[in-house]
């Protein structure tokens, strides 16, 4: 009993000794960081720094971190599990870790609707939330430090195609040499340039557009040059021959500087932009069809 009363009077010393430090806790959290909360470990993300000034006792602090995760109106979203959280040792001076540290997404007890989200997409929905960290003792009834810090997971609008237009018709006389792709930026611009990668399929016999676009291997799948919203595609096909007559559908896939794909309200798209269709038509005129038919 006396070693048991030894014991807690010792703890509840080191607790006062740590109290009579200085720790405080700066979440320098990217106002609008990636949505994939598995990336928070990325420093593009921000990072958490605690600095601890030693009180009357030399030595390290050791300490856990109490995460909260609140939506725009301030409910509480998420929480960690105390008991779980890992201890960390606080060297004197500054102290860095990463957002990810701060976040503990492993031990992080999400809502249902939030946490079957994040299970399904890996990310949180496109609004504005609020992270909270406490800076506790290993038992997690005394705080030393605190700090919140509010962020967005942002919205986008995917690149829209513009050149071929849904419709084209391309002479197949300039398509068998090359085709040039165009569409617009991602709204709004990501702090690192997003890549594009062009997806073209063929229309074959007896398919409708969409059936192709979501059934057919592509024949084209390639980035453009990082961060350029134009692609010039070298075409090696058939385009003069008695099949010149083609249908093809196009759209462009945005993926952000891990290869995942941006985002959008639908998350089956899978960052692909609306397609479009164009054909190849062979534009070769009467007289020349005579002059064939002659030879």
């Amino acid at each position: 009993m006396k070693r048991y009363n030894l014991t807690a009077a010792l703890g509840f010393f080191l607790i006062i000794q740590i109290a009579q430090s200085q720790i405080t806790v700066n979440l320098a959290l990217n106002s609008r960081p990636q949505p994939w909360l598995s990336q928070w470990v990325n420093p593009i993300n921000g990072q958490m720094i605690i600095t601890y000034m030693q009180g009357p006792v030399q030595g390290d602090a050791q300490v856990k971190l109490r995460t909260t995760l609140l939506d725009e109106s301030g409910s509480i979203i998420g929480a960690s599990n105390i008991n779980a959280s890992r201890v960390y040792t606080l060297k004197v001076g500054v102290n860095l870790f990463t957002m990810a540290d701060a976040l503990q997404l492993q031990n992080l007890v999400l809502s249902g609707k939030v946490q079957n989200t994040l299970q399904r997409t890996g990310r949180l929905i496109a609004g504005q939330y609020q992270l909270k960290v406490e800076v506790v003792n290993v038992s997690g009834d005394v705080v030393f430090a605190r700090q919140t810090h509010p962020f967005f997971i942002t919205s986008y609008q995917l690149p829209k195609l513009m050149v071929p237009a849904d419709g084209t018709e391309l002479d197949a006389r300039v398509a068998q040499s090359l085709i040039t792709f165009r569409w617009t930026g991602l709204i709004p611009n990501t702090s690192e340039l997003p890549t594009y990668r062009v997806q073209v399929f063929e229309i074959l016999p007896g398919q409708t557009p969409m059936q192709a676009f979501r059934g057919n291997y592509p024949i084209l799948d390639e980035p453009a040059l990082h961060g350029m919203t134009q692609y010039v595609w070298r075409t090696n096909l058939p385009m003069l021959d008695n099949t010149a007559n083609q249908k093809f559908i196009w759209t462009v896939q945005t993926l952000d500087m891990e290869g995942h794909p941006i985002p959008s309200n639908d998350m089956n798209i899978q960052g692909r932009s609306e397609p479009a269709v164009f054909t190849i038509i062979n534009q070769m005129g009467a007289g020349d069809k005579n002059k064939k038919n002659e030879d």
